[in-house]
């Protein structure tokens, strides 16, 4: 591969990268377009690397292709997000029970530190905050599965379920409801109890799926 096309490569990577955070901690909503010259102009770069990383989240179902010129954030049923949340807690859960034994101490003390942020978001209603440090302790988790296909399709169902948990959050919720047992989580991976930390991991993600259930 020569410099040009590594450079591009790259550059194509790093909008992916933003571009998929912010799906994650619900920057963009349901229904919400994303422009390719919008998103160059804020980038600083041509088109190209821009649809490259938009064809990438299409790919992965996080985008849905609307337009040439925009992309936008899938509109689906109650059901259907209710449906997410559902397989999303399931490959959770099981990518959590793997992680136990494999995440160090340092690890768990920063598990610990994501979920005392999660809790001072909560208690300041800032639910930007509150998506980002939930989405940090969960990837730390299932990052350490041992399983890279499991890693991988966890992480694609987050950047899915990211706008309707935002939604969620933002829109539906009670403050009050964004309570979470993130710390019991980590009790129980210090604990090396596979068979807990894999029921707490699906009830934290199920809250979703009860949400929208209900609706």
């Amino acid at each position: 591969m020569d410099v040009d096309a590594s450079s591009k490569e790259n550059l194509s990577l790093k909008i992916y990268t933003e571009l998929r955070m912010r799906l994650i901690i619900g920057d963009f909503a349901p229904d919400d377009t994303l422009s390719i010259r919008t998103l160059a102009e804020e980038f600083g770069v041509s088109a190209m690397p821009v649809r490259e990383a938009l064809k990438r989240l299409e790919f992965e179902k996080a985008l849905s292709g609307s337009a040439k010129r925009a992309y936008r954030v899938p509109v689906v049923s109650s059901k259907d997000a209710a449906n997410l949340f559902f397989v999303r807690a399931t490959l959770e859960g099981a990518a959590a029970e793997l992680a136990v034994g494999h995440l160090s101490e340092a690890d768990l003390q920063t598990l610990r530190d994501f979920a005392r942020r999660v809790d001072a978001a909560w208690e300041g209603n800032d639910a930007r905050a509150f998506l980002r440090y939930n989405f940090e302790f969960h990837s730390l988790i299932y990052q350490n599965c041992g399983n890279p296909d499991l890693r991988e399709l966890a992480e694609m169902l987050y950047a899915r379920c990211g706008p309707w948990l935002g939604k969620a959050i933002r829109e539906l919720a009670r403050s009050e409801d964004w309570v979470s047992d993130h710390h019991h989580i980590v009790d129980a991976i210090r604990d090396g109890d596979k068979a807990r930390v894999r029921h707490l991991i699906e009830e934290d993600v199920n809250w979703g799926t009860a949400l929208f259930r209900r609706m």
